[in-house]
């Protein structure tokens, strides 16, 4: 962590979490969290629903050179 913070700087990193605060705190917050929040599920649903059509054979495009 120590490394992180020496590469990107202290300053940068706390205001991206400041921001963060700020932005959650204020009466946009309300809306950008909400975008947040439903990017996030949706991103999540994707995921999985990607996850399990390939666990279930659902690839349609196989390969046809394995090695």
């Amino acid at each position: 962590m120590k490394s992180f913070l020496e590469e990107y700087g202290l300053v940068v990193v706390a205001a991206i979490i400041i921001g963060l605060f700020i932005s959650f705190a204020s009466p946009f917050g309300n809306s950008i969290k909400t975008y947040i929040t439903s990017t996030v599920d949706n991103f999540a649903a994707s995921s999985q629903s990607a996850i399990t059509g390939s666990m279930t054979g659902g690839d349609e495009n196989p390969q046809t050179n394995v090695e």
